[in-house]
């Protein structure tokens, strides 16, 4: 089972970022959710689609949504341009990590898909899904996690 109450400090990915580079302090008083995911994972479009659907409703209210890929190749870890077109494809243009591996060990992330949701006043790990079901299970519990953070200032995506 994950430990949870881990801090959220992201670790610099080796394969950078796509779209736009996120800084932890950027993420003070705020929700987190990092999405973990593979380009090389099953059933991408439902979970990408839920990304999607969090995204349109959540960013607006505060959360800050986060992907991270876990890269199933060095190639892919030194050529982003499969991930950037998977982004642009799926019309992503939130932060995107791309992980050689290491922020998923910081984060116990075994499988993917997998969603952490991190608090706002603690900036913690409160919960950790992860599975074909991981966005059902995320978000049930996310109307919860941005109404305790109301007064966190809303982020665009």
């Amino acid at each position: 089972m994950p430990k949870l109450d881990i801090p959220i400090t992201l670790l610099d990915p080796d394969g950078g970022w796509i779209n736009t580079p996120v800084h932890v302090s950027e993420l003070d008083e705020l929700p987190v959710l990092l999405h973990f995911f593979s380009l090389k994972q099953r059933g991408n479009d439902a979970d990408i689609d839920a990304v999607k659907r969090i995204l349109a409703e959540f960013a607006p209210r505060g959360l800050r949504i986060i992907s991270v890929d876990v890269t199933a190749s060095d190639k892919e870890l030194r050529d982003t341009n499969a991930v950037e077109a998977f982004a642009r494809k799926h019309g992503l243009y939130h932060p995107i990590a791309v992980d050689d591996g290491s922020m998923a060990r910081a984060y116990d992330v075994a499988e993917t898909p997998a969603w952490l949701l991190f608090d706002a006043d603690s900036g913690r790990l409160r919960h950790h899904f992860s599975g074909k079901n991981a966005s059902q299970h995320a978000r049930q519990v996310l109307e919860r996690f941005v109404q305790s953070s109301a007064a966190a200032p809303a982020h665009a995506p």
